[in-house]
């Protein structure tokens, strides 16, 4: 029986973090394009605007935004499935 290969947590947030950068690039560069500007359509869900907790002494500011689009869903799958196969 082989043994697997134990794979990182790290290395795999990192993979699907390239992913959704590529996918970004990608939708960026598509989005001028008439046949290929439904990639680019983005929904944007987070925290906005940023939640503010001031203690006197220290200020937190707590505040996030997603930007998804189907570009970006394509390239992290894409990514993830390059990851299955390395």
């Amino acid at each position: 029986m082989p043994l697997r290969r134990r794979r990182s947590w790290l290395a795999l947030g990192l993979v699907v973090l390239a992913g959704g950068v590529v996918g970004h690039v990608l939708s960026e560069a598509v989005a001028a394009f008439s046949p290929l500007s439904f990639l680019a359509r983005s929904v944007e869900p987070g925290l906005d605007p940023a939640l503010h907790l001031d203690l006197g002494l220290v200020t937190f500011t707590f505040g996030f935004t997603v930007r998804l689009n189907l570009a970006v869903l394509l390239g992290v799958v894409f990514a993830l499935w390059v990851w299955r196969w390395v």
